[in-house]
């Protein structure tokens, strides 16, 4: 725990702009053009490039996203809390639960996805290089959440895998040229 209540704060705003690109991060590369990106990808662009890459491999990118912006944000509340109980004493639970709450909410969450999808590619193809290793640093730990979550579903009748993902990228096709 960390004892200075400044030190603290700054750590805690500093978690929260990391979600904020976590969440960002997400809307940017799944809401970019996919025909931009391929365009700008032929013509060199390597941050294009990146991304289509990453999109090959949804389960992963996402869950690396997900699996970051959970530990930062729940480290964020954590420390709050450690400051707050200081202060506040038992009702620091409540307070602190709601200030991160709005905090998470509007700053890293609301804010950043709301800016990521108005400005996708360019933001993407900003991301791109920073998200690429996050996404391989965390593959491990993401593919063995994948595997817990799909043998989990399993007795319930729940099947993952890819026998949807062909369908789906026809009709996606067909709603294109439509």
């Amino acid at each position: 725990m960390i004892e200075d209540p400044l030190t603290s704060a700054a750590v805690i705003f500093f978690l929260l702009v990391l979600s904020a690109f976590f969440s960002g991060s997400e809307t940017a590369v799944t809401a970019a053009s996919e025909g931009r990106l391929h365009q700008l990808s032929k013509n060199g662009n390597r941050s294009a490039g990146i991304i289509l890459a990453l999109r090959e491999k949804k389960e992963r990118l996402i869950g690396a996203i997900l699996l970051g912006n959970n530990l930062v944000n729940i480290l964020a509340s954590v420390l709050a809390t450690g400051i707050f109980l200081r202060y506040f004493g038992d009702a620091a639970i409540a307070y602190v639960t709601l200030v991160m709450t709005l905090l998470i909410l509007v700053f890293a969450e609301v804010l950043p996805k709301t800016y990521a999808f108005s400005h996708a590619d360019r933001t993407a193809l900003a991301v791109a290089p920073v998200v690429k290793p996050i996404v391989i640093i965390l593959a491990p730990v993401t593919h063995a959440i994948y595997l817990f979550v799909r043998t989990t579903l399993r007795p319930i009748g729940i099947e993952l895998g890819s026998e949807l993902g062909g369908s789906l990228h026809e009709e996606e096709l067909r709603g294109v040229i439509d």
